[in-house]
């Protein structure tokens, strides 16, 4: 059967469903129309032939005489008026296969379903909505006597309650899902659910079970070890996973690798260990692990040899909040990474300073690509300057930290070789202490927000010239500055940033300049101003000849467009968004010969546009 699905997708008769979190296929357009002219006959709710019914109308089923379910094989209710089945609904229909319910909003399954004795699939999913935690769906006893069920999808139902009463009869089911299920029984009752769901490890011909998202606690079976298929997404209560089950899924456990992060979890006993030891076999591409500040003994991250997964190419450390019961220091030393990570990210961090491995991170992690460092309290940077791939570097909410060091003493003369030679971008998010030296890194593009001193403190820096440049690095292209409280002309930096064209100013209201910053605007060729509080643009932006692109945005007490823009003859591109003061545009405007773009959007009024 595999084989033939398989070559129709290869033939593209049939196609992967777009939908998220769905494994459907979608048939061709010809293949239905083909599908159709073969079964003319059959596929007509009010033929007396038909066999296989798509019912948008469910009281057609009501009408005996209309609806031949003696003979129909397929019944897919399409309906989603909420009406309750008769109990007796389905009692003609001894020939069914096929039952899907899913779209339509029963909230109970009828008695008569123990009839169909021959049906092999039955969707009775929630599919218009998720019951709520204390909703929940009566399983009737009759499910038990359908012997030659295969197919059984009870998704989205709240609690299943009556389920666990059934379920040991379904000995010839294949596939089970009972994702986003709350229990099985109208009160919580912890030991009751995992009898349950070890009945379900009994099921001699089970190949598929999804208990995606499920909210109660519970510990995998060893009996899933025969599963070909298992998934826990979402399940943020397990207790415990046997290896033998652990190792058929390295690299996503489950599901339990996907979709944010593995939540680190320890329940309330003190001398049980965290859920951390599950990923002992895992060796996935990215691993992001959340919530370190619940892991109990350092022991666990050893359990896990993290430094042997070297199929990891991501990986993210983050803590979270809350008391740790183990020293931030201690665990993140055993957390070693191995050396085929490219992206590093930690996030949380409270040690004040980093153990050995971050600090010679060179030796432990040469093909480095991009590193992010967020919310930490130490006050260094590792080393990063003998990283030769290291192309971004983000660095936020890192109050304390002070320095970051670009170049690296040499032997001899001990003079200072600028390094990171392929460093494209870089970041810094409230780090208001930081200071960089001895020089600017040559990053390609440069995002500083609410970090002054990265700004302004160059006293000691080498001049421009000085600086010792790789010959394979880039120049400084993108500038963008966000939340400065400093003054323009007190932006040190860009007088090491020769070369700029494309500069961004957000919420920095005081753009007073200095010659020497002026000197470094002439390059510009694109300029972005937004959200400052001015009525006249500044005089200096007449003299950026080069200037092909300027973006206004939401500059709401701009009154007027400065006359000095007039020599801003290489203008192409002019773009005014959200600026509610300004109603008209000057007439000068139109001698911009080259300007074929101008925008005006989300503006309050409507503005006046020069004649020319």
């Amino acid at each position: 059967m595999k084989v033939f699905f398989s070559s129709l997708k290869l033939c593209i008769l049939l196609m992967q469903s777009m939908q998220v979190e769905t494994e459907f296929l979608v048939m061709h357009d010809l293949v239905h129309d083909l599908a159709r002219s073969v079964l003319a006959d059959e596929i007509g709710i009010e033929d007396p032939t038909c066999r296989y019914a798509w019912l948008t109308d469910h009281r057609k089923l009501l009408k005996s005489s209309m609806t031949p379910l003696a003979k129909i094989r397929a019944l897919h209710f399409h309906d989603r008026s909420n009406y309750q089945l008769d109990r007796d609904a389905f009692s003609p229909a001894k020939c069914l296969r096929v039952l899907d319910l899913s779209r339509y909003c029963t909230q109970e399954l009828p008695d008569s379903i123990g009839q169909l004795k021959q049906l092999r699939h039955l969707d009775a999913s929630s599919w218009s909505r998720k019951l709520e935690r204390w909703e929940s769906t009566r399983i009737p006893k009759a499910l038990g006597a359908l012997n030659k069920l295969q197919y059984l999808n009870l998704s989205r139902r709240g609690r299943l309650v009556g389920l666990p009463k059934v379920m040991s009869n379904l000995m010839e089911l294949r596939y089970l899902n009972i994702s986003h299920c709350h229990g099985y029984y109208l009160s919580d009752s912890p030991s009751a659910n995992q009898s349950f769901i070890d009945c379900i490890g009994t099921l001699p011909n089970l190949e598929q079970l999804d208990l995606s998202w499920n909210d109660y606690c519970f510990c995998v079976p060893e009996s899933f070890s025969s599963l070909n298929k298992l998934n826990l997404r979402g399940c943020m209560h397990i207790a415990s996973l046997p290896e033998n089950v652990a190792k058929l899924d390295i690299l996503r456990l489950f599901g339990l690798l996907q979709y944010g992060g593995f939540p680190v979890r320890a329940d309330d006993s003190e001398s049980s260990s965290s859920n951390l030891v599950f990923l002992k076999h895992a060796n996935p591409q990215v691993l992001s692990i959340k919530d370190l500040v619940n892991v109990r003994s350092v022991e666990e991250a050893c359990c896990i040899r993290l430094m042997e997964k070297q199929s990891i190419e991501e990986l993210t450390l983050r803590w979270g909040e809350g008391a740790s019961s183990v020293e931030h220091m201690a665990l993140l030393k055993e957390l070693v990474p191995p050396t085929s990570v490219q992206n590093l990210n930690i996030f949380g961090y409270k040690g004040v300073i980093f153990p050995y491995w971050v600090m010679h991170i060179s030796k432990y992690l040469p093909n480095l690509v991009s590193l992010r460092l967020w919310n930490l309290s130490c006050s260094g940077l590792p080393t990063l300057v003998q990283l030769p791939n290291l192309r971004k570097i983000f660095l936020g909410y890192m109050y304390n930290l002070e320095e970051f060091t670009t170049g690296c003493s040499m032997s001899g003369d001990g003079a200072n070789e600028l390094t990171l030679p392929k460093l494209e971008h870089l970041e810094m998010y409230r780090c208001p202490k930081l200071r960089i030296k001895p020089c600017p890194p040559r990053a390609v593009h440069w995002f500083i927000s609410s970090s002054d001193n990265a700004l302004s403190s160059w006293e000691e820096c080498a001049s421009t010239s000085s600086t010792p440049a790789s010959s394979s690095s880039p120049p400084v292209n993108k500038l963008k500055v966000e939340k400065s409280e400093l003054p323009l002309h007190q932006w040190r930096l860009l007088h090491h940033l020769p070369g700029l064209s494309d500069v961004s100013i957000t919420h920095c209201d005081d753009l007073t300049i200095s010659p020497q910053i002026g000197q470094a605007f002439k390059s510009l060729e694109s300029l972005s101003l937004e959200c400052i509080e001015m009525k006249i643009l500044p005089e200096w932006l007449g003299e950026l000849t080069s200037l092909r692109q300027l973006n206004l945005i939401c500059m709401n007490f701009l009154q007027e467009l400065d006359k000095n823009m007039k020599q801003l003859t290489q203008l192409q591109s002019l773009s005014l968004d959200m600026c509610n003061a300004l109603t008209s545009l000057p007439q000068w405007l139109g001698e911009l010969t080259l300007l074929k773009t101008l925008m005006c959007v989300h503006m309050c009024v409507p503005i006046v546009l020069p004649t020319k």
